[in-house]
């Protein structure tokens, strides 16, 4: 039949059946124009294409709510799909598919060409990012004809319909390519189980939603080793649902088919597999049992079931070569596959792999170790069993196959709780079984949770595909184990391993918490005890001293681990309860600044520990063994990792156990006696220290809409966010680092714009915008209105801090004080001051990183409700200091306060204790002050104190000691000048800064020794003052005074270095011992 004659055909019959439905109204609209529609796409194809090969397949039942077009055009021998049709109901109106988009979007995800029609109006989508284009077969204006047939067809009908059934060519994928296509299906079928997951039976509205819930409901009860619905979401639920019947279908595509195969070929292959028996041992069992449930009788028209046959039907059509199969990229698949299905979820679960380098590093030095510490023992022997808790994509299974050279008969075990990681762990294994066919190891991958109550000995219901994972895990996980092997999830925000099900590790972590007595609810070393690497060492170690032969520890840890106080009773277990420990690390954390090129895809640091236990001997460690590598270049650590363990071993150097920290990274010597004469600034529980209370500075969030370098400015955006909300906010904040978020903008606004009229709203914010301490020599101004400030408590987060007993301090006639880092190392890849002065109320982020704790010389008395403010110096220091300079209390407070940060700006003495100082967050080596008892030398440090602190001041003015010509840099700058933070401002061969908008550089003088100042964790010039300065940040031009401001900026840093200077003399001759002391006794303060 000609084409001409199969669309009158078409139209004859279509006007027919709208004539019907309008005059029955019997049937929906979509249902009853299908007959047509089907026969022409049957004719189209045919005669358009001529492949006696095409097939058109009409859905049998209603596709609208269950996720499929109503119409699939593919190949019979290749499967290619021509492309997909969805049909709505037919109107006079124009089509509108706005309300079809969602849907619309999800079919184009499938990668085909896609028509959306009423039957007059034709949407033809071809190619991802092509916009829609309509083309009516007919003129809609026309309907009311009496015969449609003999209206003109729109000739562009033709020409679409001949591109929608051009012949599909074979698809070529790449593994990743081929991965984001079974994420997006994956994300889609997902998507489907949700939605029917959420519906209550009862509210089903027809027989398929019916029997989709059952399904569903039968599919739960499979899976989960528990029946309480509350204990498993619905999103949790469809996401694993999905992937795993996906991935079940990928793992046929990759393992069970060849190249070589046919399309045909292939889908026989995938379909068989999923119907193969399921025998013990079996890879991908927990799939199969899922994917067998879903296929048996009585399921065969579910939703489920439709996504499968298109994703079959899709990886059989796919074509790869063989070497793409044998040893792609696992981790990037994993990521890749994450990306497109949910980024949120390698957060959740802290999935960062680990680099196979690094994997085989790890198991090679493992094996050197076990035999020097074993009497020549290998992990490899036989009878062993080596676990992965936490195994990933396989990283260290597969290392460990590959360094076996003695083929071992161990049992290798991989426990997994991410269905997308443990598919391609099982993929990697299938394709290291082809590559070595004679290995006597036996590998078995289990998908559980490692952690859960069931492998410390609880029954699981085995009849569930859960149950029976965690039944065969705990099976392994009694067995004496020799070694224990993994990169372990670490994520600060995790709360994965919580509840019921793991009270049995949640109760072991208290053997990683301080003693009960020393607990208190808001101890920063109870803060990270949950994190889940933690979780899995304490796992380790659980599982490794219940095992009667020798065992090793072989975990990668955040290098936090190795000093920080948080974890100096995890470290304590450890060294208490193993034989040997080595140390190396990997990753310096790129957050503090340090250059490190990573191996790791993180800024959190990274280090590996090793640890032994001799079977029926005494544990305990007194010496460790520490390699670091964390500072290398990324090349040379590649180059280092590659090297024969036997000779990376050599490397390592041994350091006496610190038992006030048990430590595992040695620190700079330095002289412990004298050290401990001085005075700490603070301490835990009721320690003797100068200062008797601090706390974190005020934590503003959003910073950016609170703050602003200068008053007008703040006033005015506040009131123009107040009138035209997330729109001011966007042209005045949207640039800055962290913009606020619509929902914190309209809070702001609301909470402004129901205060008042605009006159009270301007007596507001003059009333409540302070001088406020932000960056070291960066005062801002900052609306601190106290009522807002507890009220965005809880708004987007939660993240705002007031620090009521900071206000109520400030607030008080003569309160100073200066922000202390307690972890200069997170700050600074070398010890630089990590002390800053607050005149004003103090910001958190005073010092780098949120670090900011503030001492002030008086603080709101306990007890009082910020309503008493007191002395906050220990009483017998004051008294003592009191008598020694003949002023008042009161006064030595103020004094001590000038004094103290004094000696933190001395760069002598930083450098005489850097061993001390430069550490990670750690209470019992706070900075320790030297307290001189003699009246003139105090006097002299306190008075430099004072001078540098005044440097700080918003008021104070320096001497031009630079000589600048004022006038004549001002005249440089051009009208509306917007200055602009660029990589590099200075140039220090001809000690200059420049200043750009982007289009012009003008240049000021700079010394060298300015450029490079860095307090807090902050270069001033550059990210704090030309940072705050510039343009995206203030939303104003560089005015003069902005000019005259950064050359005093300039010339107060020169005095700064000379006061430093002049404070190192006195320094020098204090740690030198040439002045006596006031040293801190248990019973107060004492003359030395």
């Amino acid at each position: 039949m000609s084409y001409q004659a199969i669309i009158r055909k078409y139209l004859t019959s279509l006007h027919q059946d709208y004539r019907d439905a309008q005059a029955g109204n019997q049937h929906t609209a979509e249902l009853s124009f299908r007959p047509p529609l089907d026969t022409m796409f049957r004719e189209l194809a045919t005669e358009l294409n001529g492949n006696p090969n095409i097939v058109v397949v009409l859905e049998p039942r209603n596709q609208a709510r269950m996720g499929r077009p109503d119409w699939r055009m593919h190949d019979r021998n290749t499967l290619g799909v021509y492309g997909y049709i969805e049909a709505k109901g037919l109107s006079q109106n124009a089509f509108d598919i706005t309300p079809y988009e969602e849907q619309f979007n999800r079919y184009l995800s499938l990668g085909h060409k896609l028509i959306i029609t009423d039957g007059i109006d034709f949407v033809y989508l071809f190619t991802d990012g092509m916009r829609p284009q309509v083309v009516s077969l007919i003129d809609k204006t026309l309907m009311n004809r009496s015969d449609w047939s003999r209206l003109t067809p729109n000739p562009h009908f033709e020409h679409m319909m001949r591109r929608f059934f051009s012949e599909p060519s074979p698809q070529y994928y790449d593994e990743g390519t081929l991965v984001e296509q079974v994420a997006l299906r994956t994300r889609n079928l997902s998507d489907e189980i949700l939605r029917f997951s959420a519906i209550p039976l009862d509210e089903a509205m027809d027989e398929d939603e019916r029997s989709a819930i059952i399904l569903l409901d039968g599919l739960k009860q499979l899976v989960y080793n528990h029946n309480d619905r509350n204990m498993r979401e619905d999103s949790v639920f469809a996401d694993f649902a999905a992937q795993v019947i996906m991935f079940t279908i990928l793992f046929a595509h990759r393992v069970e088919c060849t190249d070589a195969d046919s399309a045909v070929e292939k889908e026989r292959k995938i379909r068989e597999y999923l119907s193969r028996e399921i025998v013990k041992g079996q890879a991908l069992r927990p799939f199969l049992t899922i994917i067998q449930y879903i296929n048996s009788p009585g399921n065969e028209s579910s939703f489920i079931l439709t996504w499968t046959d298109e994703c079959i039907s899709f990886l059989s059509f796919v074509h790869m070569t063989e070497q793409q199969r044998r040893r792609p990229d696992y981790h990037k698949l994993f990521e890749l596959f994450l990306s497109k299905f949910d980024a949120r979820s390698r957060f959740d679960y802290g999935a960062f792999y680990t680099p196979i380098e690094l994997a085989d590093f790890i198991v090679r030095l493992t094996e050197v170790i076990a035999r020097r510490t074993f009497d020549g023992n290998s992990i490899f022997s036989d009878g062993n069993t080596i676990i992965d808790p936490c195994c990933g994509t396989g990283s260290f299974l597969e290392s460990i196959r590959r360094n076996d050279v003695q083929s071992g008969a161990y049992l290798l075990c991989g426990i997994e709780i991410l269905p997308a990681p443990y598919m391609l762990a099982n993929y990697r294994m299938a394709m290291l079984n082809n590559e070595f066919n004679e290995a006597r190891s036996q590998n078995e991958l289990l998908l559980a949770n490692t952690l859960s109550n069931s492998l410390f000995g609880i029954p699981a219901n085995a009849q569930t595909v859960e149950g029976y994972e965690l039944t065969r895990a705990y099976e392994i996980a009694s067995r004496p184990i020799t070694l224990v092997i993994g990169n372990p999830p670490s994520s600060d925000s995790s709360k994965i391993n919580a509840g019921d099900d793991f009270s049995v590790i949640l109760d072991l972590m208290d053997d990683f918490r301080p003693p009960a007595q020393n607990r208190r609810s808001r101890q920063n070393t109870q803060k990270q005890i949950n994190n889940p690497y933690l979780q899995f060492l304490r796992w380790a170690c659980k599982k490794l001293e219940a095992s009667q032969n020798h065992s090793v520890l072989a975990m990668i840890v955040p290098s936090s681990f190795l000093e920080a106080d948080s974890y100096k009773f995890a470290r304590k277990y450890i060294v208490e309860h193993f034989s040997n420990v080595w140390v190396v690390s990997v990753d310096a954390d790129a957050r503090a600044g340090i250059r490190s090129d990573s191996l790791f895809n993180t800024q959190q640091g990274r280090a590996i520990i090793f640890a032994t236990r001799r079977y029926g001997e005494t544990v305990g460690i007194s010496q460790y063994m520490y390699f670091d590598l964390s500072r290398s270049a990324k090349a040379e650590k590649t180059e280092l990792l590659d090297q024969r363990a036997e000779n990376i071993i050599e490397m390592f150097t041994e350091h006496d156990m610190d038992e006030s920290n048990y430590g595992l990274c040695p620190s700079m010597p330095f002289n412990q006696e004298l050290y401990s004469s001085y005075w700490p600034v603070s301490s835990e529980a009721d320690e003797i220290a100068i200062f008797q209370q601090y706390c974190s500075g005020i934590k503003l969030a959003p910073t950016s809409i609170f703050t602003h370098m200068k008053a007008p400015m703040l006033k005015r955006r506040s009131k123009e966010i107040m009138q035209l909300r997330e729109s001011a906010a966007d042209e005045w904040l949207a640039k800055q680092d962290k913009p606020p978020k619509a929902v914190e903008t309209n809070f702001f606004a609301e909470q402004l714009a129901s205060y008042g009229n605009v006159r009270a709203v301007d007596t507001l914010l003059d009333t409540n915008i302070v001088d406020y301490a932000f960056r070291p020599f960066l005062p801002m101004k900052a609306f601190l209105w106290q009522d807002l400030l507890h009220r965005f408590s809880r708004v987007g987060g939660g993240g705002t801090r007031r620090r009521p007993e900071i206000s109520a301090a400030y607030n008080a006639k003569g309160t100073i004080g200066f922000a202390l880092s307690h972890s200069p190392k997170d700050q600074k890849d070398m010890l630089k001051q990590f002390a800053s002065f607050c005149w004003y109320y103090p910001d958190n982020d005073l010092c780098r990183r949120g670090n900011s704790y503030i001492y002030l010389n008086q603080y709101p008395v306990k007890g009082t409700q910020n309503k008493v403010i007191g002395n906050n110096i220990h009483a017998d220091l004051s008294a003592t200091l009191s008598q020694l300079l003949e002023v008042p209390t009161d006064v030595v407070a103020t004094e001590v306060v000038f004094y103290t940060f004094a000696v933190l700006c001395s760069q002598v003495y930083l450098d005489e204790f850097e061993g001390a100082l430069f550490t990670v967050n750690r209470a019992d080596m706070r900075p320790r002050i030297p307290i001189v008892n003699d009246a003139d030398i105090f006097r002299r440090l306190s008075l430099l104190g004072r001078r540098v602190a005044e440097l700080e001041k918003r008021d104070y003015i320096p001497a031009n000691r630079m000589g600048f010509d004022v006038a004549a840099i001002q005249a440089m700058i051009p009208e509306g000048f917007k200055l602009k933070l660029i990589d590099q401002p200075f140039d220090e061969e001809h000690e200059t800064l420049f200043l750009s908008d982007g289009t012009i550089k003008l240049e000021i003088p700079c010394p060298l020794d300015v450029q490079r100042i860095n307090i807090a964790g902050y270069d001033i010039i550059k990210n704090v003052w030309m940072k705050f300065n510039s343009y995206d940040f203030t939303h104003s031009v560089f005015s003069r005074d902005d000019v005259i401001d950064l050359l005093n900026l300039i010339n107060k840093l020169l005095e700064y270095v000379s006061l430093v200077g002049e404070i190192d003399v006195v320094m020098h001759d204090v740690i030198e011992g040439q002045f006596p002391l006031i040293v801190p006794s248990a019973g107060g303060a004492q003359e030395e």
